[in-house]
């Protein structure tokens, strides 16, 4: 049996500054989770895009230790919604880029790739959803579309 040999990041002299992750930009249906994020604010927000503002799809993205979270949040979303979505999920693994930053400034900033797990899934609705509409009925305006125009009082 051959072992395989894991290449393992070489000593860093230095401090590493991890880059924000790019993603494209975001739209109302698109919801990225994060260490901050509320398990019920999530719930809230995945009902109210599919019952009062009727999209038909909302995705939950998680990087890294959110995947989990991910995960167990959208199993919450699709009790709340009494099971009348479907879960699609899909995984894969991106490139990060970290900065290292040498302790002697006469150095050059280097940066280094790592590797790291994302997950997206896709809560679709099935046609019994519409039933749900029907009941909470439908808003007028569109909350998630105007963050700006909202004033704080």
């Amino acid at each position: 049996m051959d072992k395989v040999m894991l290449e393992k990041r070489a000593p860093v002299e230095g401090s590493i500054h991890k880059r924000t992750p790019q993603r494209p930009a975001s739209v109302p249906t698109d919801i990225y989770i994060s260490t901050k994020s509320k398990r019920s604010a999530i719930v809230k927000r995945v009902r109210r895009l599919m019952l009062k503002e009727n999209h038909k799809s909302v995705v939950i993205h998680g990087l890294g230790a959110m995947v989990i979270r991910a995960t167990s949040m959208a199993l919450a979303a699709q009790e709340a919604l009494e099971n009348q979505v479907t879960l699609k999920p899909t995984t894969e693994t991106i490139s990060l880029i970290d900065d290292i930053i040498p302790d002697d400034m006469d150095k050059d900033l280097e940066t280094q790739k790592r590797q790291n797990s994302i997950i997206h899934i896709t809560l679709e609705a099935k046609d019994g959803l519409a039933e749900l509409q029907r009941k909470t009925g439908q808003i007028i305006h569109h909350p998630s579309r105007n963050r700006r125009s909202r004033r704080w009082q």
